[in-house]
């Protein structure tokens, strides 16, 4: 269940690792009763490639949320939207599992 495939600014954007699945939508599900707009879903519109959907996201995310779990810090594109939520100052690292944060 997507809650949004991105035509206008979501105030969050979750960056997950996909084996965290079950935790990520139970936390979309959450905000989205919040009233708030959630991107977290990897599917793209026609026409356009999956990366460049996904750095649009994540440059209008009012938030941008990472869920820190033993996937996502071996993940590199968990790492890249985490640094760039940071030097935009919007990033809410958050763990979900014991790690070491990158």
């Amino acid at each position: 269940m997507g809650y949004q495939i991105g035509i206008i600014m979501s105030d969050v954007f979750i960056s997950y690792a996909r084996e965290d699945y079950p935790i990520v939508r139970l936390l979309a599900e959450y905000l989205h009763g919040e009233n708030l707009s959630v991107f977290w879903d990897r599917e793209i519109p026609v026409g356009d490639t999956w990366e460049s959907f996904i750095e649009k996201e994540l440059l209008r995310a009012s938030c941008v949320v990472v869920l820190w779990s033993t996937a996502s810090v071996a993940s590199g594109w968990v790492r890249s939207e985490a640094a760039v939520g940071a030097e935009r100052g919007v990033l809410a690292p958050a763990l979900i599992s014991t790690v070491s944060l990158p």
